[in-house]
């Protein structure tokens, strides 16, 4: 069997890992959020990015919108991009067998 370097495989995993780094912000501060509300801290509970960013930024919307929803767009991005992967793949019917070999094709020249 042939080795085709990277293929499918890369591309999907490269697709995945920028959609886990887009989400990462957004987990941490989702986490913090509900650890807040668990121990039942006496500060609400708050978006621990948004914060940060705003602390980051200052009064710039424009550049706090970037940041706060520029990720989000890239994971929807990445997330459509994967699944019209998976349909152009489901299609195609990549992955599907070779087919049925008869016998003659794994007899050697001397038997057949």
């Amino acid at each position: 069997m042939e080795r085709r370097g990277c293929g499918l495989g890369c591309i999907i995993a490269g697709l995945g890992l920028m959609l886990i780094l887009c989400l990462v912000p957004y987990l941490l501060s989702s986490l913090y959020s509900i650890v807040t509300t668990l121990l039942q801290v006496p500060v609400a509970a708050s978006w621990l990015w948004g914060d940060w960013l705003n602390t980051l930024v200052g009064e710039s919307d424009l550049l706090y919108m970037l940041l706060a929803e520029g990720p989000i767009c890239c994971v929807g991005a990445i997330g459509l991009l994967i699944l019209i992967l998976g349909l152009v793949m489901l299609i195609t019917g990549v992955g599907q067998g070779e087919g049925q070999y008869t016998e003659e094709e794994y007899l050697t020249p001397e038997e057949r």
